[in-house]
């Protein structure tokens, strides 16, 4: 499992290790030419509000960057899955455009959308698991990411800042997490964190960690 991070190449390079990839934004998505050997994927900063205008402009700079993008999230609603299902059909394009791997973004209710999501499923490169807490860690997210990796989809997790949390993501089989507590005190806890990801998976029919 690899932690993705929303920092600048130098401190990257200053903690380098394989389980360590790169989280870009349209707030913060300099130096792309270096992600050469790198994992790297895109968020939309819908958390804070999306600027479409930023968005679009993250996609053109993203098109052609090296290194391997995982995914890169088409513009959703925070614990709102029917309207990022809305949003998502305005916007899926826009990467698929770019050559860039698409992610839905799991939110609260999607178990509820059952008529569209066999549309979606062959649209998407990647499914990133966000919504509220609660949601994120009960039966309907880990059986979307049972489903995704059965359809060969890279699986991502948002918002993971404890170990036992990790482990839990771990456990269910998700292949990347990010947290700003690993990257808020870098010093401190990112190299911590990156130990944390690089844990061997648990084996089928080991105990699940609660989250």
């Amino acid at each position: 499992m690899k932690l993705l991070a929303t920092q600048a190449m130098p401190q990257m390079r200053a903690h380098e290790h394989p389980n360590l990839g790169r989280l870009v934004t349209p707030r913060h998505y300099p130096s792309l030419h270096e992600h050469e050997g790198l994992t790297w994927a895109a968020d939309n900063d819908c958390f804070q509000g999306l600027d479409p205008h930023a968005y679009y402009t993250m996609l053109d700079a993203l098109k052609g960057a090296p290194g391997r993008c995982v995914f890169v999230t088409i513009p959703d609603v925070v614990e709102d899955a029917r309207a990022t299902a809305e949003r998502f059909e305005v916007w899926w394009t826009a990467t698929t455009r770019r050559g860039l791997p698409t992610a839905l973004v799991a939110q609260d209710g999607l178990e509820r959308l059952g008529r569209w999501l066999p549309m979606v499923w062959p649209r998407i490169d990647a499914l990133f698991i966000g919504g509220s807490t609660e949601w994120k860690l009960g039966p309907h997210a880990e059986a979307f990411v049972r489903e995704a990796k059965q359809r060969g989809k890279w699986v991502h997790m948002g918002r993971v800042n404890s170990a036992r949390r990790i482990r839990y993501a771990n456990s269910i089989g998700v292949d990347s997490i990010d947290g700003t507590s690993w990257v808020r005190w870098r010093n401190t806890y990112l190299d911590e964190g990156v130990a944390y990801v690089s844990e061997p998976r648990p084996h089928a029919g080991q105990i699940r960690i609660a989250a």
